[in-house]
């Protein structure tokens, strides 16, 4: 039996296979009455074709929209994107309400394992940006500096936590997995592990920058491995050091919808691409316009999530793939089977690198 028999992740995420479930009946209803109408189309002049994407609120897309930007392309392309504003995309897109989610390099073979949904990866947006902290008197530079047996915060058994479980076994050969293993994981939102954090609860946390804004500012904590992110660390483990990967939100579709719609895909990129560009040319103003996509109020806050971003910027140059970034990123899976955190006979998702429109 190999070690990624009866994974705890693989039972907590069958746990929320069934939550999936229990509203997929809403999601069905939800997602029938956005495409109803005149724009959903199907026949007469005009008809125009309907992309279903359910994401995460997002700055790019809010500063898109106020700014004019997606009613432009969908008058370009005669298309409509009827969005789903959720934290929960799997749940739409499992379904089959949604055409397109956003998804994480190393979610996607569980996903297609539970689903059984065969799917098309051809964009990229943003990084994992989920670093470890801790306290600065504790002088942990690194996962193997903390006491064995020690509490760490994480989200959960999957998400980050996994991204961080086959780093610690590549890295330090040490087991970090929720229930097992050589720490006792605990598991705790987001936004409440920096307090945990500063008061001694637990010795690490494995957290959004956003999340712990305040604590970082004012040096109640900080970023290990020499304060870098998953992606920017894996530069220095995986095969291609330039490679910008490990991608917390890819563009996902189902195959079905994707060998259909080969042009919708690439004119959605389009679209995106468009929004990544204006992200960079006025990082700090949407920060500043959208503070609540970055979870901060006060101005300190706000000036040190600019600055944080700029040093770190967890979002893409562009949203296109190419063969040799595909071949790059698809190495994470077979890190992921080396350290157990993927079997061998699991799906190996399918990737496509998608031109622009001519």
């Amino acid at each position: 039996m190999s070690r990624a028999t009866h994974r705890p992740e693989l039972r907590w995420a069958r746990r929320r296979k069934l939550r999936w479930l229990a509203v997929l009946a809403v999601l069905g209803l939800v997602a029938a009455a956005c495409g109803s109408g005149d724009d959903a189309g199907g026949s007469g002049d005009g008809e125009r074709s309907v992309i279903r994407f359910a994401f995460a609120p997002d700055p790019v897309w809010d500063y898109m929209n106020d700014n004019g930007m997606i009613v432009e392309w969908e008058e370009k392309f005669n298309t409509r994107i009827v969005t789903s504003s959720t934290w929960d995309e799997f749940a739409f897109f499992a379904g089959g309400h949604g055409d397109i989610v956003s998804t994480a390099t190393y979610e996607l073979p569980l996903l297609e394992k539970e689903t059984d949904i065969k799917t098309v990866t051809f964009g990229q947006y943003n990084h994992l940006r989920v670093p470890m902290m801790a306290r600065p008197e504790s002088n942990y530079e690194t996962l193997e500096d903390i006491p064995k047996g020690s509490k760490i915060g994480v989200i959960g058994p999957v998400s980050s936590t996994l991204v961080w479980g086959f780093f610690a076994d590549k890295l330090h050969g040490l087991n970090f997995r929720v229930g097992e293993g050589d720490y006792e994981l605990v598991v705790e939102d987001y936004f409440v592990m920096p307090e945990l954090l500063v008061r001694g609860d637990v010795e690490a946390i494995v957290c959004i920058p956003e999340a712990a804004a305040p604590y970082l500012r004012r040096g109640e904590i900080e970023v290990m491995y020499g304060g870098e992110t998953p992606w920017e660390l894996y530069q220095e483990i995986g095969p291609d050091p330039e490679h910008k990967g490990v991608m917390g939100n890819m563009f996902t579709s189902t195959e079905e919808w994707f060998e259909e719609n080969e042009d919708l895909a690439a004119a959605f990129l389009e679209l995106w691409q468009s929004g990544i560009d204006k992200w960079h040319e006025n990082q700090a103003e949407i920060i500043s316009t959208y503070p609540q996509h970055f979870a901060v109020e006060e101005e300190a806050d706000v000036e040190f999530i600019q600055q944080y971003i700029e040093d770190h910027d967890w979002f893409v140059d562009t949203v296109y793939l190419d063969e040799d970034w595909i071949e790059a990123e698809m190495s994470i899976y077979d890190l992921m089977k080396e350290t157990g955190f993927m079997e061998e006979s699991d799906p190996t998702p399918r990737f496509e690198a998608v031109e622009a429109p001519s």
